[in-house]
């Protein structure tokens, strides 16, 4: 049995053997429904209707947004997360007082996936290249400011 990565853990995953015969398409609508539920341990006989069809949109939403985010190429998607991680950063930095070890983490982060990828980002290379070095600099000027702020003892 191998496994799926999901965000909320790995799922154990089986794959039909060749012996046995696959399960029909055609099977009972409410299966799909009830095997999501039992991995979210959710008790489906224990729902109403009206939790049943909620349920169910849910599970249809969730699917329609997973399909849009595989039709995004991966290196839209990873940029999108890297500047996720410079706000992180930004808002460490806005703290009163600021939270350095916190915004280093951040921006460390970022540039170990930035330099990690290579230049496999395409056209958003060069802008989170320059994202990383204005956040660094503001991490700098940050420090200074606060430093020269606060009183030696």
């Amino acid at each position: 049995m191998s496994s799926l990565w999901t965000p909320d853990g790995e799922r154990p995953v089986s794959r039909p053997s060749t012996t046995e015969p696959t399960p029909s398409r055609t099977a009972d609508p409410g299966e799909p429904l009830r095997a999501a539920a039992e991995a979210l341990g959710i008790d489906l006989e224990s729902l109403n209707p009206e939790e049943r069809h909620e349920l169910a949109s849910e599970l249809a939403e969730m699917m329609r947004v997973r399909q849009e985010i595989a039709a995004t190429p991966a290196a839209e998607m990873i940029s999108n997360h890297l500047i996720r991680f410079l706000d992180l950063a930004t808002i460490y930095l806005e703290g009163e007082p600021p939270a350095f070890a916190e915004a280093a983490t951040a921006i460390e982060a970022f540039r170990c996936v930035l330099e990690g990828i290579g230049n496999r980002l395409g056209e958003h290379q060069a802008m989170l290249t320059e994202a990383l070095g204005q956040v660094q600099m503001i991490f700098v000027q940050v420090k200074q400011a606060n430093e020269s702020a606060t009183p030696d003892a």
